[in-house]
């Protein structure tokens, strides 16, 4: 695979896969990336391509600031996710109070007010399954 990045910042503007398994179209398959980004708008001197292994693009993937970015942002939103889920524990009756809440219905109206309760709950966890 091929990588064009920026000098100064480390930044990967493009990769390509592919082996470099025909000599005779190596320069040209790195000039691709090269003419990439001129027509982006970077100066030759400040970006660099080349043929890189997978390990070597995993390590490029670790200085880019874009992808470390984007890992802050994950990093910070499971964070989020598992205070907003420990807030809901922390906040959850006891299993005796919600028993004592099933018991204590005696009319339409005091069962409308549970299943709605209820009804919340499961929404709540319907909709935020995928998170």
């Amino acid at each position: 695979m091929r990588i064009c990045i920026v000098k100064a910042t480390k930044q990967i503007i493009e990769m390509q896969g592919g082996e470099d398994d025909r000599p005779d179209l190596s320069e040209m398959r790195l000039n691709t990336l090269k003419q990439n980004a001129l027509n982006a708008g970077h100066a030759e001197a400040d970006i660099e391509v080349k043929w890189v292994t997978e390990a070597e693009y995993a390590a490029a993937k670790l200085e880019d600031p874009v992808e470390i970015a984007a890992k802050a942002v994950q990093a910070a939103q499971v964070v989020v996710q598992a205070a907003k889920a420990q807030s809901i524990i922390d906040n959850l009756p006891s299993w005796a109070q919600v028993n004592q809440a099933v018991t204590n219905i005696s009319d339409l109206p005091s069962a409308k007010v549970f299943i709605r309760k209820l009804a919340r709950v499961l929404y709540w966890l319907a909709r935020n399954k995928s998170d």
